[in-house]
């Protein structure tokens, strides 16, 4: 990889930096996803500043170009991020189904407390 793709992919993975900090700083971003987004894209900026890392990286997958092994390893992070992000959100599912079903037995027992209620106050007019 030449030296201007490298300050150019620094210099994005800087940016990407600042934005997922802010993000999490206004809570927009879970703490989770952003610590992994850092951890990942820290890693990224250290494996292409130094060549011995992105050398053994390429030998490691063996692939022909520096680039085709970042690209595995940024595929790769994507299947992880996919499976951690589907397993939070089935996580909210079933919190929500949890709290869905209390709420419906509590409003049945309001409902049927209501009616014999309203059967015992009629039952002795």
């Amino acid at each position: 990889m030449t030296v201007q793709g490298i300050i150019v992919l620094s210099l994005i993975g800087l940016v990407l930096l600042l934005w997922i900090l802010n993000l999490v700083r206004r809570d927009r971003l879970y703490v989770g996803y952003g610590v992994m987004f850092v951890l990942i894209i820290l890693s990224t900026i250290l494996i292409l500043a130094v060549p011995t890392l992105l050398t053994f990286i390429t030998n490691l997958v063996g692939a022909i170009f520096p680039t085709s092994a970042l690209t595995l390893l940024a595929l790769c992070f994507i299947l992880f991020m996919l499976v951690y992000i589907l397993t939070q959100v089935t996580l909210i599912s079933n919190r929500l189904t949890t709290v869905v079903q209390e709420l419906a037995i509590h409003r049945a027992k309001e409902e049927s407390a209501a009616k014999s209620n309203s059967r015992s106050s009629s039952e002795s007019v």
